[in-house]
């Protein structure tokens, strides 16, 4: 706006509330800063739009905004209907108040989540991208095999016992451990 500021508008995104299941729709907001920008865009567009001539638009503009700031100058508060409101603050600065959206426009929505536990989709691991079928096979608990070396142990040690037992049962009263003198 020559010779009074720049009304910018940003976009807020949607805010997420997990705990209550439900997203915040996204609010515009409309800046105003005293500095002025460069109006050339603005301008051609509106030429665009109304297919007058650039020279034109740019005298209707200029116009509008030397009219707003007399309004201002002379009434301390100027309303552009459906915008916002132009006020002079405290210490002489022109202010910009938005127009709120009606409440209806804004109303949360319920944001229920849902798992598809068939679903493949790509995610990031590290630096690398991978599947989250494969990350599931990968993480998946493997099947532990349990180490039974101790019950070989023993049976070869039974084993052992039933021979040495068959072999003193079988000696009959001769010496067990090979040939000895009687004395």
């Amino acid at each position: 706006m020559p010779g009074l500021g720049t009304l910018s508008i940003q976009q807020s995104g949607a805010v997420v509330d997990f705990s209550n299941k439900m997203i915040a729709a996204p609010k515009t907001i409309v800046h105003f800063t005293e500095k002025e920008t460069d109006p050339a865009g603005l301008l051609s567009y509106l030429s665009a739009k109304t297919g007058g001539e650039f020279d034109d638009v740019v005298a209707a503009v200029d116009h509008f905004c030397d009219n707003l700031k007399n309004e201002i100058d002379r009434q301390q508060k100027v309303i552009l209907e459906n915008i916002g409101r132009f006020s002079v603050n405290g210490s002489g600065k022109i202010v910009f108040e938005q127009e709120e959206l009606p409440p209806a426009f804004l109303q949360p929505v319920n944001a229920e989540r849902v798992i598809h536990p068939d679903a493949e989709h790509q995610i990031l691991v590290g630096d690398r991208e991978t599947t989250n079928t494969v990350m599931t096979e990968l993480l998946a608990p493997k099947e532990q095999t349990t180490d039974r070396w101790w019950i070989w142990a023993i049976v070869l040690g039974v084993v052992a016992l039933l021979m040495l037992l068959i072999y003193f049962t079988e000696l009959k009263g001769a010496m067990p451990f090979g040939n000895t003198i009687k004395i």
